[in-house]
């Protein structure tokens, strides 16, 4: 069976084993990476800075890939029960209402095949949500603003999805983190013609990082860990140097990177675009920035990209 790891920034794999190896200390002067390494300075601290936290209390029998605002937040393809909390700050742009909506597929076997229909009398769901300040509250503490069980249901279906609807009250960084609220509609564009693009935009990155160029890659993620980090308030110096010492680690990766069978797919309400791969039962709906080693061992990395305003070229911003 095949593991993969999951990376939630910043690195994709490499084509080239015959390279040198970058040092932290090479790099760090560079301008994007002075950038990078310093976001913990531009992020905001306000006078109640809550983090909204999505529960799966369970969920089985079903795969599934659970959005909120139409932003992927987790996705499963594994059989088993799942459970875990997840960090939703940074799909959530405005205060008021917010959607999520569970796209729930058929279970997968031991052997990671996915079966024709799910049995909705099987199928279990029970999520919640609450939110809070880390640095003022006990989690105990924490306000309730969802919770959510599935009733039960009878007959098989190839595919269900469940659209449900909460509130976020408080969301203080809204002018600092734009997201893609005001970015263009890619769904309307020609698919091809946005697929070439798309592409174009992976393979300059796989450049990159073939030729460990930190700075280059430093810039072009900038803007989606300055975000990210703002939306969960991270004002801490180590936070940053984090993202820098993951990038000079995925710089001097050598297992090949694997960049085929995929699809593009919309998200954001059709704003946000990325390359899933589709075509191995293993990595269904993965990020098709992947690496692989020879034992088969894999590690992906997440990235969406957008287009801030019509003509402008493509940006990462998760």
């Amino acid at each position: 069976m095949k593991r993969v790891l999951i990376v939630f920034f910043l690195s994709i794999g490499l084509n080239s084993c015959a390279q040198k190896t970058i040092t932290k200390e090479e790099i760090i002067d560079m301008e994007n990476v002075q950038k990078v390494a310093n976001i913990y300075k531009e992020v905001k601290r306000y006078k109640y800075n809550p983090e909204y936290t999505l529960h799966i209390a369970t969920a089985a029998n079903f795969s599934f890939e659970l959005l909120v605002n139409d932003y992927p937040i987790k996705f499963n393809y594994d059989p088993g029960i799942i459970t875990g909390s997840i960090p939703i700050n940074e799909a959530i742009l405005k205060p008021g209402k917010q959607s999520l909506t569970v796209r729930m597929t058929p279970p997968v076997d031991d052997e990671f095949n996915m079966g024709k229909e799910i049995d909705l009398s099987l199928a279990e769901l029970k999520l919640s949500i609450n939110y809070g300040d880390y640095s003022q509250q006990k989690v105990k503490d924490f306000k309730d603003v969802f919770t959510y069980e599935m009733s039960k249901k009878e007959g098989k279906v190839p595919f269900y999805e469940i659209n449900l609807f909460f509130d976020a009250p408080e969301v203080p960084y809204e002018h600092e983190v734009q997201g893609w609220t005001n970015s263009v509609d890619l769904s309307k564009e020609n698919k091809e013609e946005l697929l070439k693009e798309v592409e174009v935009f992976y393979k300059d990155l796989i450049h990159l990082y073939e030729s460990q160029d930190v700075n280059g890659l430093a810039g072009k993620y900038y803007k989606r860990q300055y975000e990210i980090a703002q939306s969960l308030y991270q004002n801490k110096e180590y936070k940053s140097k984090a993202i820098v010492n993951g990038l000079v680690e995925d710089v001097n990766e050598k297992a090949p990177f694997i960049f085929f069978g995929y699809q593009m797919k919309f998200y954001g309400n059709g704003k946000i675009v990325k390359l899933a791969k589709m075509e191995d039962k293993y990595y269904i709906n993965f990020s098709a920035l992947m690496r692989e080693d020879s034992n088969g061992d894999a590690t992906q990395y997440f990235m969406y990209l957008h287009r801030p305003k019509a003509g402008a070229p493509l940006e990462v911003i998760r």
